[in-house]
């Protein structure tokens, strides 16, 4: 089952682009998304944790999940590409 993990995350990514300047980097983006949108860095983080542990447990050495900044990243850059 694919549950998004943000919730309504184009509508908060916007908001998090508009805060930024103009020409903002990708380190810029995830920073100020963790700090406006902190609970929701979190369960990101808490999911990659969760698949992290699960694959430890199965001694696979991937999963489908990105990291936590590229997670955020690859959906910024989707929206962006709309």
């Amino acid at each position: 089952m694919n549950v998004a993990i943000i919730i309504k995350a184009e509508e908060k990514f916007l908001d998090v682009i508009s805060k930024l300047p103009e020409s903002y980097t990708d380190d810029e983006f995830v920073e100020k998304f963790k700090e406006l949108y902190a609970k929701d860095w979190d369960k990101v983080a808490r999911r990659y944790q969760d698949h992290e542990r699960q694959n430890q447990n199965k001694k696979k050495k991937s999963h489908p999940m990105p990291e936590p900044k590229k997670y955020v990243l690859n959906i910024s850059h989707k929206l962006r590409k709309k």
